[in-house]
């Protein structure tokens, strides 16, 4: 029932902008027949004139549905920032060219596209034979060496959803730089549009170290003040939202006020033209002030989405529930992957709110809708090569494959049998993932061949390809 609300309420805007058009097409012609002399000629270029908007017009009524217009209910924001006006969408009106929209639907990921240098190996707390770490010798917690990344959260998702086939558009601000432009290649090589990307070059694309402590705490170190905190409303590209079904953001988009404001008026322009919000919290905690700014500025952004996706962390954090698991690889608990019961989860329902997901890495994910839940077992290896120790690349996978199947069968989005089926195809989009990453970093720089650190810090990244192929080229020039 909310998907055909939905659906009629976007007919109704739809046939709300067309009217609009309508009356504007008649007033345009009023003013250039008024400004014309009063001539046989005259009169005839303006009977012409009213013939064809007249078509015009008929054309566009036939286009229209058989729907009342009706004004959208309007979501409330307590957001301020300086200098920034309101998204008007009565500013970008226009014709209805959803016959144009081709299979399957955009998806539109909102954020941030950056530059990110991760430790080249690192333990997990996860269900994984210790052992195998206890082995590895390249595996450091505090390592020397780090692997450049281009991704960031969301631009990660979207490469991750276009892999799986999905159509994406990525909507973010890059610094016209040298990590911009390769940030922009490496979006397009992935098949992600990038037509709503915005170029500055007055500022710089962001870039972050991060490391892993023994505990598994993050540290990050990021470049401020960069080009994803500078997006403003007025460059959002308002044909993208129309032509999307989802809109996928998480809460690294709230950090900064600018680009809080920012994204919170491209969610309500979204869910004004009907569509699906995906709110990914990917919650860095130490980025934050303190627990109830956090709690805060989240408030904002979780009622306003329609799918939510969260770690277990991520959720006792939420829920004020004190966390039972230790980092420790050996420590592999029951309760690490305890299924909480709806009460414990029912606070941070709303309204708008049709289905939660919280995923542990790919050894379980859990569903909670108002009517059912449950959970999904899954399975988590140690990557196939040694050098990397890395567990986490498996999240984006798993939220770009819940979204996929999200948008190809919207409608069974509270169906138990289906919701059971999307986790199990994120979970294995999610093993598969981290075998691949793991073929991609997986192989150490040889000594003669790394890079030093310029600008930046930019460190250079090692595949299988050029450690196969350098190690070929040093054996044939002996």
């Amino acid at each position: 029932m909310w998907l055909l609300k939905r659906l009629e309420k976007k007919k109704a805007l739809f046939q709300r902008h067309l009217l609009k058009n309508r009356k504007r097409l008649l007033e345009e012609d009023a003013k250039k027949a008024a400004s014309l002399p009063n001539t046989e000629e005259s009169a005839e270029k303006k009977t012409t004139t009213r013939r064809r908007s007249r078509k015009k017009t008929d054309k566009l009524e036939d286009k229209s549905m058989s729907v009342e217009p009706s004004d959208a209910d309007e979501l409330q924001y307590s957001i301020a920032s300086e200098g920034q006006q309101e998204l008007d969408l009565d500013e970008h009106e226009g014709e209805d060219i959803s016959y144009t929209y081709s299979w399957p639907p955009l998806v539109c990921c909102f954020g941030a596209a950056q530059h990110s240098f991760i430790p080249s190996g690192r333990p997990a707390n996860r269900l994984i034979d210790h052992e195998i770490h206890e082995r590895n010798k390249g595996m450091l917690w505090h390592p020397s060496k780090f692997v450049r990344a281009p991704g960031g959260s969301a631009s990660s998702v979207a490469v991750a959803l276009t892999s799986l086939g999905g159509r994406v558009a990525f909507m973010g601000k890059l610094g016209d730089d040298e990590y911009g432009q390769s940030m922009l290649y490496h979006l397009n090589l992935h098949g992600v549009q990038t037509r709503s990307i915005k170029l500055d070059e007055e500022i710089a694309t962001a870039v972050s170290h991060m490391k892993i402590s023994r505990r598994g705490d993050l540290k990050m170190t990021c470049v401020k003040p960069c080009a994803e905190d500078s997006f403003l409303a007025k460059e959002i590209n308002v044909d993208v939202l129309k032509e999307a079904t989802m809109f996928y953001f998480n809460s690294t988009a709230l950090l900064d006020p600018n680009m809080r404001f920012t994204t919170m008026q491209a969610v309500k322009a979204f869910r004004k033209l009907g569509g699906v919000v995906f709110f990914d919290l990917n919650l860095p905690m130490p980025l934050w002030h303190s627990s109830e700014e956090t709690k805060a500025f989240i408030q904002q952004a979780w009622n306003s989405a329609d799918v939510v996706e969260v770690t277990k962390k991520e959720l006792e954090f939420l829920c004020g529930i004190q966390p039972s698991e230790k980092f420790d690889t050996e420590d592999n608990d029951k309760s690490k992957f305890t299924h909480y019961a709806p009460e414990l989860v029912k606070p941070l329902w709303h309204e708008n709110l049709k289905v939660l997901f919280m995923t542990n890495g790919t050894s379980k994910i859990h569903y909670y809708t108002e009517e059912v839940n449950g959970s999904v077992h899954g399975m988590e290896d140690a990557p196939i090569t040694p050098f990397t120790g890395d567990m986490s690349a498996s999240g984006d996978a798993i939220v770009a494959a819940l979204m996929r199947m999200l948008t190809v069968q919207p409608h069974l989005i509270t169906d138990k049998s289906y919701l059971e089926h999307m986790s199990k195809y994120a979970i294995n989009c999610g093993v598969i993932d981290q075998w691949m990453l793991a073929r991609i970093r997986g192989f150490p720089p040889r000594d003669s061949m790394e890079g030093r650190p310029t600008g930046y810090g930019s460190t250079r990244s090692i595949s299988e390809r050029d450690y196969r192929s350098y190690r070929s080229f040093t054996a044939s020039n002996q």
